[in-house]
């Protein structure tokens, strides 16, 4: 239970600010249950008073196919009989009671009357909560309206005063605050990407994964099987993903050092969880000896064979990767294991092409953000082959196994969201590159947007070699010994040879070298906080050539911004995406686009205005040539020439699919 409603923007309008911290007597508590919107368990609330008893119920009785009918039935009848017991017990007590109006939360005080002191140190606690939430200007504007209104709690002369507090404030921000608008936009979109066909879930390998689930299996014959190969960072995460589902796992690699590498990874992980209590040190125990095997032969182990979901996490060479799906094709019994793979930018087309025809409807992307046992989104790829039966079993055991958050997408390079990123890392070298700012003043820019980290930052923590090898692999990099452009780089494309050379010529790769358009210090922050570096201030005015003068804020989210939002829209053109919300979620949950804002789709939509961004991208496309997702998406024009927002558009697509 809880009460969750500053997730959606919103604060408790039926009385939970005011019966909340009357009925616990805990302002600390209260403040925190409502301001964070967390769930509580039952044993926490009966503690706190919330609820007066708790009865235990058995669910796996409840799912297990294979339970016998009447033992079943037998069962749910005893309990059945618990919680009746239960009930008419505290039935009696009220009935013995009579007058129950001393135990209603209305006729509650936080504090005695006269007890100021204990008022003042609410005061205190509330002020204390309050310097530790994100500004207003910055998405808090529920969380602080929450806490104004506990305040009112106790500091208002009666129950009655206090819920005109909560009702006035509710009303305030269900009505007036854009943020509520684009959090709740956010909440019901996650849920709309979600959205699963159950009928689809048939055949042997979803009947495991669904008992799994339920937690009906009886033996380890019925727990999944399944095997993840590569175990750096990435494959790591990945493993510790499935073991905590309670899978067991065979993590692969073909070196010795990097797969004991990879189980340290994980033992750390684990234990990490134990110590901050996540999991018991008995499940880590059971994750980390039973759950978890390793090979570097993944042909010759004894179990690897038996294993219905195998996830491929190697670096991207898509040569590497054909080979290892090569392998599955002749290794892996069951015909209808699930093969996937953890490419960020490679065709899940041509990856399946390795597997025999028969295998290809078993195939699909299963792109995790890094660190993968944190971030929250997937994007499920669907190649050409992948049968929507595949698809389903994915988006189930993404969302009801994993915990995570699913998107179904289209097969292209970047997929979407690495390829909507393109613009955004781009464009920030290229506003360095013309003198308008310098690093911090990029990232501080998209970072005051709302943007948990600036374009600069982020290539520092993914990593600038990452960009550098996939620019190099699609032949667009100078040869370093010869400086000529790569065969790719047509003439009159636009591109920015800086942030190549930030690598090849300084090794600047990012936070794991100390060093990247930042200086890292292990000292400080931890190694983590960006330090402006003078060596990149000097490299970086090398490359001024006609510089352009300095750039306003809003200049330069919106040359940073709108050829990622226009990419967007080309995404959707080409049904990579199936709705502008897929859209949103993906950059919500994967690259830390603020909630508040709704999404990039939504923010166009809602707060910038299509005619505006169109004429913006048509002057932006005069300016630089040569710059494909500066030129308007055909999308975009209809929308404006109608006159309608892209949401509803969609809106009129699907209500015309409905009619036919």
């Amino acid at each position: 239970m809880g009460l969750p409603e500053v997730k959606i923007g919103l604060i408790p309008g039926a009385g939970g600010t005011q019966r909340l911290p009357r009925i616990c007597k805990d302002i600390s508590w209260a403040l925190d249950v409502i301001v964070s919107g967390r769930m509580i368990g039952m044993e926490e609330a009966k503690l706190k008073g919330v609820i007066d008893e708790v009865v235990a119920v058995s669910t796996m009785a409840v799912n297990d196919k294979n339970l016998h009918r009447h033992d079943h039935g037998k069962q749910v009848q005893e309990e059945g009989e618990q919680v009746l017991k239960v009930a008419q017990k505290w039935a009696k007590f009220a009935e013995l009671m009579q007058d129950m109006a001393y135990r209603r939360a209305c006729n509650l005080n936080v504090f005695a009357l006269d007890d100021e002191p204990g008022k003042m140190r609410a005061q205190r606690i509330c002020e204390q909560v309050e310097r530790k939430l994100p500004s207003k200007e910055r998405g808090g504007e529920a969380k602080h309206a929450a806490v104004e209104a506990v305040r009112a709690s106790f500091n208002t002369n009666s129950y009655e005063e206090g819920m005109k507090v909560e009702s006035r404030l509710f009303w305030d921000l269900l009505l007036n605050s854009a943020q509520g608008r684009g959090m709740r936009h956010a909440f019901f979109a996650e849920r709309s990407a979600q959205k699963n066909n159950a009928k689809l879930l048939v055949g042997p390998v979803a009947e495991l994964f669904m008992n799994s689930k339920s937690k009906t299996r009886s033996n380890n014959n019925t727990t999944p099987l399944v095997g993840v190969i590569g175990a750096g960072t990435m494959g790591a995460g990945i493993a510790v993903c499935f073991l905590k589902a309670g899978c067991q796992v065979i993590l692969v690699d073909n070196d010795q050092k990097g797969l004991d590498r990879g189980v340290k990874t994980i033992s750390h992980i684990v234990k990490q969880d134990v110590a901050k209590h996540r999991m018991s040190s008995q499940q880590a125990e059971t994750i980390l000896t039973k759950n978890l095997s390793c090979t570097t032969d993944m042909v010759t182990h004894k179990d690897f064979c038996n294993c219905v979901l195998v996830i491929e996490a190697v670096f991207e060479n898509l040569q590497v990767k054909q080979a290892i799906f090569s392998t599955l094709d002749r290794v892996i019994r069951n015909p209808h294991a699930l093969l996937l793979s953890n490419t960020s930018t490679l065709s899940i087309d041509l990856i399946a092409s390795a597997l025999s025809v028969s295998r290809r409807p078993y195939c699909a992307g299963m792109h995790f953000f890094s660190p993968a046992h944190v971030m929250k989104l997937v994007e499920i790829v669907v190649s050409s082959t992948s049968s929507p039966e595949t698809i389903a079993l994915v988006q189930f055991i993404t969302s009801k196994m994993l915990g995570k958050i699913g998107v179904t997408v289209g097969n292209c390079p970047g997929f979407v969201g690495n390829r909507m990123i393109h613009p955004y890392s781009s464009e920030a070298v290229f506003v360095l590159e013309e003198g308008g700012a310098t690093v911090p003043e990029v990232d501080m820019a998209l970072y005051k947007f709302g943007i948990a980290m600036g374009p600069l930052s982020m290539g520092d923590l993914a990593g600038n070699d990452i960009g550098y090898l996939i620019a190099k692999s699609k032949g667009l990099t100078r040869d370093p010994k010869t400086g000529k452009p790569g065969p790719n780089r047509k003439p009159g494309l636009r591109y920015s040879d800086m942030a190549d050379d930030l690598v090849v010529k300084l090794g600047r790769v990012g936070m794991k070298a100390q060093k990247g358009w930042y200086d890292y210090n292990p000292k400080v922050g931890k190694g983590r906080k960006p330090i402006p570096s003078k060596e990149v201030e000097k490299f970086i005015s090398e490359y001024i050539k006609h510089p352009r003068g300095k750039y306003t804020q809003q200049e330069i989210v919106e040359r940073c911004l709108f050829g990622l939002v226009n990419e967007g829209f080309k995404i959707l053109e080409e049904k990579i995406a199936q709705k502008p919300s897929d859209i949103d979620v993906i950059y919500i949950y994967g690259y830390g686009w603020p909630a508040y804002k709704g999404g990039p789709m939504y923010w166009i939509d809602n707060e910038v205005g299509l005619a505006y961004f169109l004429e913006r991208l048509e002057q932006m496309h005069r300016t630089f040539p040569g710059t494909s997702y500066y030129e308007p998406s055909k999308l975009l024009r209809k929308c404006v020439t109608l006159g309608i927002t892209l949401e509803e558009y969609y809106k009129r697509q699907s209500s015309n699919k409905s009619k036919l």
